[in-house]
């Protein structure tokens, strides 16, 4: 009955015109009836009242936004996150991460994401989580701002506090493969997480390989995914798929190979060593032979290729290892690595572009 509240809220202003609340509520009335003109000059008494009053700039950001007034909606969002935020706990920076959630909200012409909720409700103080959910969008942006670095200087940026290596416990990413059933592909199981199949189709897209060599092909639902993903994303892509089982499954894009990984040495290369050229995606699969098996793939992979060490838990020593005997030609994509929060994938600290 937004009429009757319109009415209401005028009669309040005659009776405690001094009140910022009062202007901001008819505001938000007049906005909710697609008067926005007239909301918008309520939202600047509002704030002329009380000029702490963060709601008040909040809405006058959304209203400025909605009429393409995208740097006065920048700045008075700003202030209504700096005024609101004054009582949140965080171990972030918040003179910084305030404008820099701004500009992503703004960037997303104003829809939020789910993430992007939780993150208004701790500035404001309306949450009810216990989670650092402002040091979290610090730590995602901060990925994404230095991208590239080298394994040593990754591991050294996980909280001990974060004893799995992964946000919240690694709970979330645990739970990604399926809790009742296994995610599967024309009836073949995956076995990965629903976070990796959205990084490697982002990954395929960012790197559009020639080809993707998969060592270790469980029963192929894996390898033709990604084989149908590419085709989906428009790429030209073969993938070459090594398991010592070779799975009895056909696709014009994929070549199932059977193989022993762990005959592999800097002497002894696999079948079809000779196709890998080109754009180049190599994903470890088969926690085998690891030390042998990078080494020996260095030597094909050149500027720009990927190489992916999957369920890498165990692994990290000899990636160590790897990377560091290496350096720099192999820099973790932390993009890819924090898209979801801290190494919420199963490749921890393991997704490598080579430079």
């Amino acid at each position: 009955r937004l009429n009757e509240a319109e009415a209401s809220y005028r009669q309040a202003i005659v009776l405690k015109s001094d009140s910022g609340s009062v202007y901001n509520n008819l505001g938000n009335t007049l906005k909710d009836l697609g008067r926005l003109d007239e909301a918008k000059a309520c939202y600047r008494q509002a704030i002329d009242k009380d000029a702490y009053l963060g709601e008040a700039y909040l809405s006058l950001s959304y209203i400025l936004e909605q009429q393409g007034n995208f740097e006065g909606s920048r700045d008075f969002h700003i202030k209504g996150f700096e005024l609101l935020s004054t009582i949140t706990v965080s171990k972030a920076n918040l003179e910084t991460v305030i404008p820099k959630f701004v500009t992503k909200i703004l960037q997303q012409k104003g829809i939020p994401t789910f993430f992007d909720n939780y993150v208004t409700k701790h500035l404001s103080e309306k949450s009810d989580s216990t989670n650092d959910i402002c040091g979290i969008f610090e730590a995602g942006q901060l990925s994404v701002e230095n991208r590239f670095i080298l394994f040593s200087e990754r591991v050294k940026t996980i909280p001990a506090s974060m004893n799995s290596g992964r946000l919240f416990d690694g709970i979330p990413f645990a739970a990604s493969q399926g809790i009742h059933s296994l995610i599967k592909w024309k009836e073949h199981s995956l076995y990965k997480t629903s976070f990796d199949l959205v990084l490697y189709w982002m990954i395929m897209q960012n790197v559009k390989p020639n080809i993707i060599i998969e060592l270790g092909s469980g029963d192929g639902g894996s390898a033709i995914w990604i084989a149908d993903m590419a085709r989906a994303l428009g790429l030209d892509t073969h993938v070459y798929s090594y398991d010592i089982n070779k799975p009895k499954l056909i696709h014009e894009r994929v070549t199932f190979i059977e193989y022993d990984l762990i005959q592999i040495n800097e002497q002894s290369k696999p079948p079809y060593w000779e196709s890998f050229l080109g754009k180049k995606i190599l994903i470890e699969d088969a926690h085998v032979n690891l030390k042998n098996v990078l080494n020996l793939f260095d030597n094909i992979l050149t500027k720009d290729d990927y190489l992916i060490v999957e369920d890498s838990d165990a692994k990290q020593e000899i990636i160590r290892d790897f990377a560091g005997e290496k350096e720099p030609k192999y820099k973790v994509d932390q993009f890819f690595l924090d898209f979801f929060g801290t190494n919420i994938t199963c490749s921890r600290n393991s997704i490598f572009k080579v430079f």
